[in-house]
Formats: structure tokens, C-alpha cells, sequence
């Protein structure tokens, strides 16, 4: 997941196709990973893992 975060950082700042092509690809790879296969509620899952892969400045702090 942190690669996919720093994939996305990379094509954000230098949009070519190359950049937007490697996100893709970490993304696909993600996806399609056999750990999804295992869980009951990907969703949820998926949700929690990007919670904590998610870079300290991007990190949101829950409401009070």
C-alpha cells in the first residue's frame, strides 16, 4: 500500500504516462493480490489497510 501511495505522489507530480502507467500497475498488483481472497469484508479491509499505510502528512485525525 505505501507503494501505491508513492506511486500516486510520483504521478501527481510529474503526470506522463510513464508515471501514470507505473500507478496502474502497483494498483492492479494490489488488487489482485491472494490476501482479498481471505478476508470477509475487503471493503473494510481494504479501508483499514489504507488507514495505515496512509503517509503522516496526508493522515487524517479523527473528528472530536
Amino acid at each position: 500500500m505505501r507503494r501505491w501511495y508513492a506511486a500516486e505522489a510520483a504521478w501527481a507530480a510529474d503526470p506522463t504516462e510513464e508515471k501514470r502507467a507505473a500507478f496502474a500497475a502497483v494498483g492492479a498488483e494490489l488488487y489482485a493480490y491472494p490476501h482479498w481472497a481471505t478476508v470477509g469484508n475487503r471493503h473494510k479491509a481494504e479501508m483499514e489497510l489504507k488507514q495505515a499505510a496512509r503517509p503522516a502528512s496526508t493522515a487524517q485525525e479523527p473528528a472530536a
